[in-house]
């Protein structure tokens, strides 16, 4: 099997047929080989996923007719308070018009500094990065050293730069199992990188990125889902979450391939639809999980008629395009991010008190 560069194997095995070979590296300077290390018995990720505690999901919505009919209470799980009466209805259909308002800090956690690790699974071993999703860890490098980061200071309470790296990757031989993937499956992968790396707590996070095809649902219902196949559990983009286990907190996001109708930027964006629209995701649950890692910290806690109830900074700033053949698209601003440009969405910023890519 071919791994990127000079990484090394890590053979797991997750109890129910779920195998998978990781394949983890040091990103320096040098770029130095890591020794190959041998993980098991993986069995106990899974049983860790079913033990973990404390788990929080916040759900980007598709922009389906599932996706739209969702509740905040259907795509948003775990988050600790809530106000009785608010507003909890589905995504506004007319999001060009909305007016966001400003975030309310609950008291928890936010993530004033984390390492980003990406982790790549690969269907049968196969799904090169660039054809797959682009270039994620390259956006993620960019977004670290720009001034669109900086969104995040007044949330955060930090002001600092490079507070925000990117870290060690992994990468995932697995055989896409028959029915979609759910987060005790995500966690039971997370679990097993970090168990590795000795990576855990609110200093790494960690985003987990779906090959085109494959489906991933909240739990075993199947019916809170990426699964571009089935409209009729159709309900999310992609989402941020983290989780207690034995092995200390864990925070992540889950990327499914956005490529896809419903998920999708339009075409012509300055990388290409592929590249953008992994981009525009990952940049969506990226702020959220430094801002809202745990659905304790920032979000809108006002009862609204709108729907802003229960929503965080990136939330805020969702907007789509109806194209003229009916399709609807993400509706991502064009800026500069580090070294490049990019199309992706802006973020809530209350000190602007509106949608905004400076600080």
């Amino acid at each position: 099997m071919s791994i990127f560069g000079s990484l090394k194997g890590l053979r797991l095995a997750i109890a129910g047929g779920f195998v998978v070979l990781f394949a983890c590296a040091a990103l320096t300077a040098r770029a130095q080989d890591v020794k190959e290390l041998k993980v098991s018995p993986t069995a106990n990720d899974r049983m860790a996923a079913g033990l973990a505690t404390h788990v929080y999901r916040q759900a980007a919505p598709a922009r389906t007719a599932r996706g739209m009919a969702a509740g905040r209470s259907e795509l948003s799980t775990g988050r600790s308070s809530s106000k009785p009466g608010s507003a909890d209805g589905g995504f506004d259909p007319d999001l060009l018009i909305r007016y966001p308002a400003d975030v309310v800090y609950n008291g928890g956690a936010v993530v004033e500094t984390t390492e980003w690790h990406a982790v790549y699974l690969l269907p049968n071993g196969v799904c090169p990065v660039s054809t797959c999703w682009g270039d994620p860890e390259g956006f993620l490098r960019d977004l670290s050293i720009s001034e669109f980061v900086h969104v995040l200071d007044q949330y955060a309470g930090r002001q600092a730069n490079n507070r925000y790296t990117v870290g060690r990757h992994a990468s995932i031989d697995y055989v896409p199992p028959a029915v979609p993937l759910t987060d005790n499956d995500i966690i039971a992968i997370v679990h097993a990188v970090a168990s590795v790396t000795g990576q855990t707590g609110y200093g790494h996070t960690y985003h987990v990125f779906l090959p085109p095809g494959q489906d991933e649902c909240f739990d075993s219902t199947f019916t809170v889902c990426y699964s571009p196949d089935n409209p009729a559990s159709f309900a999310f983009c992609a989402y941020h979450s983290s989780a207690d286990t034995d092995i200390g907190h864990l925070v992540y996001s889950v990327e499914p391939f956005q490529d896809v109708q419903g998920c999708q930027d339009p075409p012509g964006t300055p990388n290409g639809q592929l590249t953008d629209s992994t981009n525009d995701s990952l940049s969506h649950e990226t702020f959220e999980s430094i801002s809202d890692p745990d659905g304790t910290a920032w979000w809108n806690s006002t009862p609204s008629v709108t729907g802003l109830f229960g929503e965080e900074i990136g939330d805020e700033c969702v907007f789509i395009q109806l194209a003229a053949n009916g399709n609807v698209y993400g509706d991502p601003s064009v800026f500069r991010i580090g070294r490049k440009v990019y199309a992706v969405q802006l973020e809530y910023s209350n000190s602007r008190h509106g949608c905004t890519n400076e600080p």
